[in-house]
């Protein structure tokens, strides 16, 4: 792996196994390096990237997650009961923002994985909602656990949906997989109609899991996944120079783990994983402690 050359401020210019910045920079900070690899952080925008990033431009994404999907151990199951169930981040940010609980006609979840969101907001009452997920592994495998959903295992810009047309569109853990993020965010306002809305989540790098744990936050670190992760100011950033109004950015959390499964993987025997998941626990108190959570929202509107 290549040495990023750093000065005594500890800024270098861009290295080559890292992408110009989404912002237009190729000033970056290094965090940190390790034999798995490295993070570094934007000096103008204060975004960071993984060094080297799994993806290098966007051409590559289908093959990319189609192989490395087939590749997991998936033990997923469809809903039980889509209409009562609220699983999705998407869920959590409603509660903060609480016009995102009011319906309207047309939805489209992008990166919809395994169809899980698209099922719930179908179940919530929307009368049309549409998946979109370039991996054709998990693709194929919403469609068929939500035979009631259209599903789409290409980009949105290779579909046949029409532009201005959805009321809302969701990325859920996603932009922190695109090599060109605003590209992605202008690709979305095309889609969304005058007034609609935009949410994007994310993990959190103001977040006290992060702050807490630094590298070892590898959960949402992810450099095998992961290219830019993104500050609450940088996210907003993002949306703006896609052409959305920034309604509103905040943070929230995911489901915690208990101290019964934290016993009982001790008991299992998985000594080390039950040590890095308490670890993992101590950030989500800290980032309730200083208001930061582990995941990042932010709802723009189009205009």
């Amino acid at each position: 792996m290549q040495t990023t050359r750093t000065s005594q401020t500890g800024i270098s210019s861009k290295p080559a196994d890292l992408l110009r910045c989404w912002c237009g920079s190729d000033r970056w900070r290094l965090c940190f390096r390790t034999a798995r690899g490295g993070l570094a952080r934007c000096v103008v925008c204060g975004c960071y990237q993984t060094d080297p990033p799994p993806l290098t431009c966007s051409d590559q994404s289908e093959e990319f997650y189609t192989r490395y999907y087939s590749q997991l151990p998936m033990s997923c199951r469809p809903l039980l009961d889509p209409a009562n169930s609220y699983t999705a981040g998407f869920w959590r940010v409603a509660e903060q923002f609480s016009a995102l609980r009011e319906i309207s006609s047309r939805a489209v979840d992008v990166g919809c994985g395994d169809g899980h969101l698209c099922a719930e907001l179908k179940g919530y009452g929307w009368p049309e909602v549409v998946g979109v997920e370039v991996s054709a592994t998990r693709a194929t495998r919403a469609q068929a656990f939500y035979p009631g959903v259209t599903f789409f295992d290409r980009p949105l810009s290779k579909t046949n949906l029409q532009q201005e047309s959805f009321d809302l569109i969701v990325m859920e853990s996603v932009i922190e997989h695109l090599p060109e993020p605003v590209a992605q965010l202008c690709e979305l306002r095309r889609y969304t109609r005058l007034g609609g809305r935009v949410v994007v989540t994310t993990p959190n790098m103001d977040s006290g899991n992060f702050r807490l744990l630094g590298r070892r936050w590898t959960g949402m670190l992810a450099p095998h996944a992961h290219i830019f992760l993104f500050t609450a100011n940088a996210l907003g950033a993002a949306l703006r120079r896609a052409g959305f109004r920034v309604e509103a950015i905040g943070s929230f959390q995911l489901e915690t783990y208990t101290v019964s499964q934290l016993i009982h993987r001790f008991l299992s025997g998985d000594f080390k994983g039950a040590v890095w998941r308490a670890h993992q626990e101590l950030g989500t108190a800290y980032g309730r402690l200083i208001q930061q959570q582990l995941m990042l929202y932010a709802v723009g509107c189009a205009e």
